[in-house]
């Protein structure tokens, strides 16, 4: 397997396709945030974990794409009332018209998986296409720093910087390979074997939204979110504090 899309299309599908319930994090992001009667599209869907549980919260103008046509077949069997818009789409050249949605959903860290850091722009630059003027989109981002930062997997980075300085790779600490895939340990990751998901840093996610034209209002990891549901104004201010998990970002058009 070399990159993403072959991952979820085999080994990680069932994982993906058939998972359900809202994390903690999610729910409050999307309730906090987004609001239930905006129409409202979700990039990465899988087989639709989210909208069907925003469907559930009720949220009454749903849609969601995935780029595994496997995953979107699951979805649509798995939207009963068929209530939710399925459709197969490419993050980074969607067909939807500009300024079609009032709210966009790009959480399972659907960006970190998309090859290529041009690749990861176009897709955040069709989110801001998709929303309305004034519109909100929802980002979260595999961190850097909470990777940095645990005791767990600093052995394996130092490591990893060690393998590519032997190898000659020129990859940076932010490329790094799957270390379980479907569930099982994945000894590959230890010759650094492709594919690779992209780590990103608060501030670089920040830079990422702005540069397309959102404006950053909230950002939060995991460790803010479960310890009392609470989002600072700024990249440079979550920056500042302790992080660990997830990172969310809110954007506004």
């Amino acid at each position: 397997m070399r990159d993403n899309k072959a991952v979820y299309s085999t080994v990680e599908f069932d994982l993906w396709a058939h998972a359900s319930r809202l994390i903690p994090e999610e729910r409050y992001i999307i309730e906090t945030y987004l609001d239930r009667a905006g129409r409202t599209l979700e990039a990465g869907t899988g087989g639709g974990r989210i909208v069907l549980a925003m469907k559930e919260l009720g949220f009454t103008s749903l849609h969601g794409f995935d780029f595994v046509p496997g995953m979107i077949e699951v979805a649509r069997r798995r939207d009963r009332e068929g209530a939710i818009q399925f459709d197969v789409q490419d993050a980074r050249c969607l067909s939807y018209a500009e300024a079609s949605f009032d709210q966009v959903v790009y959480l399972q860290q659907v960006l970190c998986f998309i090859d290529g850091e041009s690749d990861r722009t176009r897709a955040v630059r069709e989110a801001h296409r998709i929303l309305r003027p004034g519109g909100v989109g929802v980002f979260s981002f595999l961190c850097l720093e909470s990777r940095r930062g645990s005791l767990a997997y600093k052995p394996f980075l130092a490591y990893l910087r060690l393998w590519r300085r032997l190898s000659g790779s020129e990859r940076t600490i932010q490329y790094q390979p799957w270390l379980r895939l479907g569930g099982r340990i994945n000894f590959a990751a230890l010759r650094d074997a492709s594919p690779h998901i992209y780590w990103y840093r608060i501030r670089e996610a920040g830079a990422l939204l702005e540069e397309v034209g959102f404006r950053v209002v909230a950002a939060g990891t995991s460790r803010q979110l479960n310890g009392g549901g609470r989002m600072l104004g700024s990249c440079d201010e979550l920056a500042a504090e302790p992080v660990d998990g997830f990172l969310y970002l809110v954007g506004r058009k």
